[in-house]
């Protein structure tokens, strides 16, 4: 049975996700960029997002800070802009009834005392009543900015309600067409067993203009198994939004996109989030741009990279 404030929270976030993005987007008087009429194999230049993972008053304020990311990318001259794990249950934030009951349901399940089955009901309850609505606010989003600032937009991930289950999709958004490409998440975390999302069944290559990308979320991009699948498929960039807190990740030496890049000769681009812990949970994962050794200036693996967990936020931007 849903509760009060499971249906509170579905009606409010309703109210304030529904019609007001397009309308925001289109108030905004954004640019389109030429970026993606003259791509040539070596003018490639990408993006990765580290943001800081903070609430938003409102939606305005979140539609506000992607745009100052997607500018901050356009004028670095990237074709494309990557942005963290779970990127789509961040309009969460703006209501107040809906982050509450995230965060009670994060705390249970970090304490580990709530029986699993407990757990799964009230995520597919929740799901059940505010996926549709923080679905909606998140594609429709980054499909227009896409199409706006004529920008590749790979815009993290979210969890989708489907009639098969419920699933973690990462998205890759085109301005070229309305309908986004999407790769379901293949290896799932114990949690996410817990609470019963399913994994994906196939890996996919976009063919796109910078090149055949492969999106490999968060946990997949741990695994040489995934690499070696990608580059199977004919896949030239990873790209890898993730989210967990490894503080280990600002070492090279301990950073799995880079260890991957290398061993299956791949570039590949990682977007994290970063957190105080004052409001949310602490992220300190590491972002950046990886090669293989001889394609680096200094012959590590690393194009760029941020070195330090509590380094300003922001995009890191490079030519490959």
């Amino acid at each position: 049975m849903l509760s009060l404030k499971t249906l509170a929270a579905s009606y409010t976030l309703s109210a304030k996700l529904d019609p007001e993005c397009e309308k925001l987007i289109n108030s905004l008087g954004i640019r389109r960029s030429t970026i993606l009429d003259y791509v040539y194999p070596n003018n490639i230049k990408l993006s990765a997002a580290h943001l800081r993972l903070t609430p938003y008053q409102d939606i305005k304020t979140f539609i506000e800070d992607c745009c100052r990311l997607i500018d901050m990318a356009i004028q670095s001259g990237s074709q494309l802009l990557l942005l963290p794990h779970l990127m789509g249950l961040v309009p969460l934030s703006v209501d107040k009834p809906s982050m509450s009951l995230a965060t009670a349901f994060i705390e249970d399940l970090c304490k580990g005392q709530t029986p699993p089955a407990n757990l799964r009901a009230r995520f597919e309850a929740s799901m059940d009543k505010l996926s549709d609505f923080l679905f909606d606010c998140y594609y429709n989003i980054f499909l227009l900015l896409a199409h706006k600032y004529n920008i590749y937009i790979a815009a993290g991930s979210t969890y989708v309600a489907t009639s098969q289950g419920i699933f973690c999709r990462s998205y890759l958004f085109s301005p070229d067409s309305d309908e986004a490409f999407f790769q379901d998440k293949l290896t799932l975390n114990p949690t996410e067993r817990a609470l019963g999302l399913l994994p994906g069944n196939e890996l996919k290559i976009f063919d796109s203009k910078i090149g055949k990308l492969a999106i490999l979320a968060d946990t997949d991009g741990s695994f040489y198994e995934c690499y070696k699948a990608a580059k199977a498929l004919g896949a030239q960039l990873v790209l890898t939004p993730a989210l967990a807190s490894e503080q280990l990740s600002h070492n090279p030496r301990y950073n799995a996109s880079l260890m991957n890049a290398q061993h299956y000769n791949l570039y590949t681009v990682r977007s994290s989030f970063y957190s105080t812990g004052e409001a949310l949970p602490v992220f300190r994962g590491a972002s950046g741009i990886y090669a293989p050794l001889l394609m680096t200036r200094d012959l590590n693996g690393v194009v760029v990279h941020n070195h330090e967990s509590d380094e300003t936020g922001g995009v890191l931007s490079s030519r490959i």
